[in-house]
């Protein structure tokens, strides 16, 4: 087989081009558009789908959450620690219906005096702690009972209403104990059971009206004694009330200042009606002894 010379080739290439050329005519606006495609300096149009609030709400939730978290974690480290600054410890009792019976807010300290082996006096602090346990009775209605219970110690509290049931005022505070206690170093007499209660010139303590609670920010002092041994309660920041029956809230205030000032009103005029009345008591006896001796004395004179 002989294979094609260059000039051959050549004719045969020429052939093919010339045969295109001529034969499928290229239109005017075809070549216009083959250029524009091949030269034109026109971007062609980004396409953006625009998701209906995707551009402004996207990003706000991570600041609000942001923002709102930072803002809650503060308020309530703040408030918790406002809440374990501020607070006194809450003691309360509930009735059968499950409702709060007697409430009372204190930060209370007993000092008890005791004798050593060695016959010297000594005192020592104690403190009645936040989670004592809480027992009592409310059936009664006009006499109601709340111990607080801690290791060897038991502090009750005895609650009675007037006779017309206007006020109700504490009764009678006790302090009962264990001299073992560790409290009570080389005590003279261990292992005795020994109460302390409050004598008769406290058995009418923080008269309040019915409905409303006793409250106290200034330290009041309670002696306690058996007559051989001696302690005295402080109540400081003290908030109490009995008798309660409508929440488990303390009700209106009834401060202890108010109760100073009225007894304070009441002493006044007690004070002057008893001095006008001694007056007036003498003025009638020395009128009296005068008209006694003047009548006895136009007498005598009359028989002679």
């Amino acid at each position: 087989m002989t294979r094609p010379t260059n000039r051959t080739m050549a004719i045969f290439v020429f052939w093919c081009v010339s045969s295109t050329a001529f034969g499928v005519p290229i239109s005017s606006s075809t070549s216009q558009k083959l250029e524009d495609q091949l030269y034109t300096t026109r971007r062609t149009p980004k396409v953006v789908i625009d998701l209906p609030g995707s551009k402004s709400k996207l990003p706000l939730p991570v600041v609000n959450y942001e923002l709102k978290s930072t803002t809650t974690m503060s308020s309530e480290s703040s408030t918790t620690h406002r809440s374990f600054s501020t607070e006194q410890p809450l003691y309360r009792l509930d009735g059968s219906n499950g409702q709060a019976c007697i409430l009372l807010q204190v930060d209370a300290l007993i000092t008890v005096m005791y004798r050593t082996k060695s016959g010297e006096d000594q005192k020592v602090n104690i403190y009645v702690p936040s989670d004592a346990k809480v027992t009592g009775n409310c059936d009664n209605e006009n006499t109601v009972t709340m111990s607080l219970k801690w290791n060897a110690f038991v502090l009750l509290w005895s609650f009675a209403k007037t006779p017309g049931g206007e006020r109700w005022y504490v009764e009678k505070i006790e302090l009962t104990y264990n001299s073992s206690d560790r409290h009570f170093e080389h005590i003279d007499q261990p292992n005795k059971t020994i109460r302390l209660s409050t004598g008769q010139k406290h058995n009418s303590m923080f008269p309040t009206p019915v409905g409303k609670s006793y409250a106290c920010s200034e330290e009041t002092e309670i002696p306690l004694t058996d007559g051989k041994n001696h302690a005295t309660v402080f109540l400081r920041e003290m908030k109490l009330q009995p008798f309660k029956f409508k929440n488990n809230e303390f009700a209106a205030e009834f401060s202890c200042t108010s109760l100073s000032a009225r007894f304070q009103d009441e002493t006044a005029p007690v004070a002057v009606g008893s001095t006008l009345a001694a007056a007036v008591l003498l003025t009638v006896t020395g009128y009296a002894a005068y008209r006694y001796f003047k009548v006895k004395k136009v007498k005598y004179d009359t028989m002679e």
